[in-house]
């Protein structure tokens, strides 16, 4: 009798399995990424950290407001297209009316939004008495470090920051602006 052996055949996944794999990779890699950058909370600024940047803001009535200028400020940075960022301005006015210790101004970090989309975006969120600027150069972004729209910074009278958040309460804002000598 003769023995026959048979090899059990390995198995091997097909040769397609692999590219599949690596794209799904990818994704999840994509996805918590962006998840991340969401997410993680804006820097907290360290001691003595002066922005250097001033600049002039400009209410709807023409009025210039000059930031820090001499007195405590909050500036915050959004856009037009922001779905969020409505509510935030209308809060910073309303914040505004009863701290005339401070300067407020708003960004629009968006260039190619002009003077007319934001006055309708002030008007629509009864923002209306709030200053802003649109950072045409990426000046303002770069010299405040922002990272996202959303975040307001209050800098002391000297320029000096001392509260950044991203969607800030209007009660963490009149704490800072209570630390930066505006109350």
């Amino acid at each position: 009798m003769s023995e026959s052996t048979t090899r059990p055949r390995s198995p091997r996944p097909p040769k397609r399995r692999w590219p599949l794999l690596a794209g799904i990779g990818l994704a999840v890699i994509a996805v918590l990424a962006v998840a991340y950058t969401a997410l993680a909370p804006a820097p907290t600024p360290t001691a003595d950290s002066n922005t250097g940047v001033e600049f002039t803001a400009t209410t709807l009535s023409g009025q210039q407001v000059d930031v820090p200028g001499g007195k405590p400020s909050v500036v915050y940075f959004f856009t037009v297209n922001c779905g969020t960022c409505g509510p935030e301005a209308q809060a910073l006015a309303q914040l505004q009316q009863t701290t005339p210790g401070a300067n407020f101004a708003a960004v629009d970090l968006d260039p190619n939004e002009t003077a007319e989309d934001i006055r309708g975006f002030l008007d629509t969120n009864q923002a209306t008495d709030l200053a802003y600027a649109i950072d045409t150069d990426g000046r303002l972004l770069s010299g405040y470090q922002i990272s996202q729209i959303g975040v307001a910074v209050v800098l002391d009278a000297t320029g000096t920051e001392v509260f950044r958040g991203y969607k800030p309460t209007t009660d963490q804002i009149e704490t800072a602006l209570t630390e930066a000598g505006a109350r």
